[in-house]
């Protein structure tokens, strides 16, 4: 099966209203390293990863850690490591500990002790590996919670 076909039928399997909207990894300067929306994007990926990068380095400044926001009937939440910034963005119905527990997945699928072996550490996110597991991942999770989200 040609690997396009494989990733519609994929997507094919991703409810309508999914309860994970996007998945962004920013790096601490703003830029975007990897990006996947599953929503009509009204969103610009550049500026909200500039803006998710200030807030975190604001929220560091005030002594704390920015674990979430809500804007436009999305919850965000924000987990940072290393020089990385991962952001999920998720309906209100689904509850801040699969949002946690997702980025805990994210996290763990992530092969730090490789990582650190690239002179550009976000070169690693557009890994055709890191890209297929973390796809593999998104799916999981779409079709699990997909009874939080009223079509």
């Amino acid at each position: 099966m040609s690997k396009n076909k494989a990733n519609a039928e994929k997507l094919a399997k991703i409810p309508k209203r999914p309860p994970l909207l996007r998945f962004t990894v920013v790096d601490l300067s703003g830029l975007t390293v990897f990006h996947r929306s599953f929503v009509s994007e009204v969103l610009d990926e550049v500026l909200f990863s500039g803006f998710s990068a200030a807030m975190i380095a604001f929220s560091r400044e005030l002594g704390s850690d920015l674990h979430s926001i809500r804007m436009e009937g999305v919850n965000y939440f924000f987990q940072t490591r290393g020089d990385f910034i991962f952001v999920v963005g998720m309906y209100p119905r689904v509850h801040s500990n699969s949002a946690k527990r997702f980025l805990r997945l994210i996290n763990n699928l992530i092969a730090w002790d490789e990582l650190e072996g690239y002179l550009n550490k976000a070169i690693y996110f557009q890994t055709e590996n890191f890209q297929d597991e973390a796809e593999q991942l998104i799916l999981e999770f779409q079709i699990k919670f997909k009874h939080l989200i009223h079509t």
